[in-house]
């Protein structure tokens, strides 16, 4: 059986959260999520529903469990 992240799709790495969740905690303070979305798409980074990111989606990961927030 696997496990699902809260907010779906299959579950990724650590080394995959840790990457997102620094891109997202620089970008954060200074960046819609549009535009964190559309950064993190350019890196080849997908939501771990394996859909590329969009400002929900961003949205979603900050708000899941497996954001590394730096605050």
């Amino acid at each position: 059986m696997s496990v699902r992240p809260r907010f779906g799709g299959p579950l990724q790495s650590p080394e995959y959260y840790a990457a997102v969740s620094v891109i997202c905690n620089t970008l954060r303070e200074y960046s819609t999520l549009a535009v964190i979305a559309s950064h993190l798409t350019a890196q080849g980074l997908l939501s771990p529903s394996g859909k590329p990111f969009n400002k929900s989606r961003v949205a979603t990961f900050l708000r899941s469990p497996h954001y590394i927030s730096t605050k």
